[in-house]
């Protein structure tokens, strides 16, 4: 049983049981990047056989799980050597009363590196029963960071355009009927598979192992 969080317009979030799907019966669908830049890809390159689009919430239990128990690996085993592009998306939840906060600060951390970005997101997602109970984000962000950066990263928070980013993201979920955190895409071989919620690294392990050959 794997968990997920609800809908942006449900109810406070709570877990409930999802069905996972294993890869089988993927439809064939066009695999198109949607309007991508560079400094999205949390690792590897758009070019890689395999892409996964992850919308993802920094108060999302769930989310926290896949990033830290299977995202992670991925980076490590497979973006390392472009054999897969992994994309995060914002998605904050309107019932998740923070989320919106780290979401803007993981947004800033983007823009100053992909090793930055990658150190926010761990933050976040690591400490989230803490900055999610006090409010603590910017201390969280904060640890995760040298100085200059960190500077860096405030003077950025006061950008609009970092808003506007995490506005057309939420868009773009919202237009691929992303309605539950967390949701991604899997692309390859010309297909596409849609999972909600977390899965097991190994069973991506296998997918991609069997892909790849």
């Amino acid at each position: 049983v794997k968990k997920r969080c609800m809908s942006r317009f449900a109810r406070p979030c709570h877990p409930i049981p999802i069905l996972i799907l294993l890869f089988t019966g993927s439809a064939s669908l066009p695999v198109q990047a949607a309007d991508l830049t560079p400094e999205q890809y949390l690792g590897g390159k758009l070019d890689a056989p395999i892409r996964i689009e992850v919308f993802s919430d920094f108060q999302c239990p769930a989310c926290r799980t896949l990033y830290l128990d299977v995202m992670l690996k991925v980076l490590q085993d497979y973006s390392s050597q472009n054999k897969v592009c992994l994309i995060y998306h914002e998605f904050p939840l309107r019932n998740h009363t923070l989320s919106r906060v780290a979401a803007r600060y993981s947004k800033a951390a983007q823009r100053l590196g992909t090793k930055q970005w990658r150190a926010v997101m761990e933050s976040l997602y690591d400490k989230q029963a803490v900055w999610g109970w006090d409010g603590s984000v910017d201390a969280v962000v904060f640890g995760a960071l040298d100085k200059e950066d960190f500077l860096k990263l405030k003077q950025l928070l006061d950008d609009p355009s970092i808003e506007a980013a995490i506005e057309r993201e939420v868009t773009l979920g919202e237009k691929r009927n992303v309605q539950s955190t967390p949701t991604f895409f899997v692309y390859a071989a010309g297909k596409e598979q849609r999972i909600v919620g977390s899965v097991p690294y190994r069973v991506l392990k296998d997918f991609f192992d069997r892909t790849l050959r």
